[in-house]
């Protein structure tokens, strides 16, 4: 799950059972760096599950600029679940950072498996609610956190983050310049290594 800690024992065990059926009935896809899963203003009804590599979600803002609003890495889903379930084209681009390996389903196909039919009435899975609570918290984390505060959530959670995305995006991520997040950067190691 990107960028934060949401799991109990239930979430877990869905997201399992989701892994496990699409890396059983998905479509082994190599993307290319710099290619795109979906696309803003493009049908994506995709959802997939990263084996390899690493993407990013962007938002291009009114003046031009990209917005990175997610990193995906390993072991990760990626989804642009709601427009795709709508029948609604993306919202924004999810983009390879890296040649990535994803074992990919259509949504569409496999709706049974997303849903639940109880009392004559249709719920979604536990696991949708699970990413949908992710993005949730994603902008959360945007409003009340610092930029300190995502910078060390995000190495804590991606330790070699720095030789696998550049600086820009980075600082996109977290809300900073790239000359401030590399004083940031600067800054903690000093403290690190003990120099403050």
């Amino acid at each position: 799950m990107p960028d934060f800690e949401i799991f109990n024992e239930t979430s877990d065990s869905d997201l399992k059972e989701l892994k496990r059926m699409i890396l059983e009935c998905g479509e082994r896809t190599v993307i290319a760096k710099g290619d795109y899963f979906a696309e803003t203003g493009k049908y994506c009804g995709r959802i997939a599950y990263i084996c390899h590599g690493s993407f990013k979600c962007v938002r291009t803002d009114s003046r031009g600029r990209e917005r990175i609003l997610s990193f995906m890495f390993e072991n990760e889903f990626i989804a642009d679940y709601i427009p795709a379930r709508n029948g609604s084209p993306s919202m924004l681009d999810i983009m390879a950072m890296e040649d990535s390996v994803a074992y990919m389903i259509d949504i569409e196909r496999y709706r049974g498996f997303f849903e639940l039919e109880t009392d004559g009435r249709t719920y979604v899975r536990r696991f949708i609610e699970v990413l949908a609570f992710g993005y949730m918290w994603k902008t959360l984390s945007l409003a009340c956190e610092t930029p300190e505060e995502r910078y060390f959530g995000l190495q804590k959670r991606v330790p070699d983050i720095f030789s696998r995305v550049n600086l820009k995006d980075i600082a996109s991520y977290i809300g900073v310049t790239p000359e401030t997040l590399s004083r940031m950067r600067t800054a903690y190691l000093r403290r690190s290594d003990g120099k403050y």
